[in-house]
């Protein structure tokens, strides 16, 4: 088991912390990061959906990836895998996250509830509610072979199944 005293510690200026800063103002919607669907990627940090660095803010020293997904209701994303764990976190809305070898189990989370899907786990998530809705996502690696890179080369996407839930 690894303890504090295990944990190399970093020597970080305090006044280094300004350059983490991510204002809203400055996190242009993407609507292009998915091929499968139409949404809206806030990349705030790391690679979510993206390794592409011209899509500021380039925020990507950090051990995990953050955004928040807007999008009409319906599927969101075909049943796919990472190998890192994936948390979402609905900001409004109802959505429907589903995983399992066929995306047969399923549970309808709602504004602030979460969900952690382990590595190598099959999931989506679909918007079930009746308006646009916003999902936090937050992924326990920003590499982008860890998760956003497969969303680049849609070859890669060995595990997506036909089957939009």
């Amino acid at each position: 088991m690894t303890t504090n005293k295990d944990v190399e510690k970093v020597q970080v200026n305090p006044k280094d912390v300004y350059e983490r800063l991510v204002r809203r103002q400055d996190v242009p919607v993407n609507w292009d990061a998915f091929p499968d669907i139409k949404k809206g990627t806030f990349r705030y940090m790391g690679t979510l959906a993206s390794t592409d660095k011209s899509i500021p803010p380039n925020l990507t020293e950090s051990d995990i990836s953050f955004g928040i997904i807007e999008a009409g209701p319906g599927p969101q994303s075909q049943l796919h895998d990472h190998e890192i764990e994936e948390i979402f976190i609905p900001l409004d809305g109802l959505w429907e996250v589903s995983w399992g070898p066929n995306g047969e189990e399923k549970v309808t989370i709602g504004p602030l509830d979460l969900i952690s899907v382990p590595p190598n786990i099959l999931r989506a998530f679909a918007n079930v509610g009746a308006s646009t809705a916003r999902l936090m996502v937050i992924q326990s690696s920003a590499t982008p072979n860890a998760g956003a890179g497969l969303f680049e080369d849609p070859t890669r996407l060995t595990n997506v199944t036909d089957k939009n839930n």
